[in-house]
């Protein structure tokens, strides 16, 4: 195998870092058989829920989405993340308007 000199950025370079130590974390995860987190890096976050890397750093600046933070690496832990999703359910109209009817009848009878 002969050598070779990458020129990469600084960004790409910290890309590689961060899925180099995701892919750790994953590995390590899946072969302790104990219960450990699956913790994943901004990039595999982006691809688990299908949005825009900067749409990630928008919903951590903004704490919009968990997040654990350690220097400028964000990391996610995968359980936290499937319970933000399960917790952004939306009423539907019927919830809504039973939670409408019980305002007012609580209301007028106060």
């Amino acid at each position: 195998m002969e050598n070779q000199i990458y020129v990469a950025s600084k960004h790409d370079l910290e890309q590689l870092i961060d899925n180099a130590v995701g892919k750790a974390f994953t590995r390590v995860n899946n072969n302790n058989g104990k219960n450990t987190f699956d913790i994943m890096n901004v990039e595999q976050v982006s691809e688990f829920l299908n949005l825009a890397i900067a749409t990630i750093y928008d919903k951590t600046s903004k704490n919009m989405i968990p997040h654990k933070k350690h220097g400028k690496k964000l990391y996610f832990i995968r359980a936290e993340i499937e319970k933000w999703i399960l917790d952004g359910s939306v009423k539907t109209s019927e919830e809504i308007d039973v939670e409408a009817m019980d305002y007012i009848l609580n209301k007028s009878g106060k």
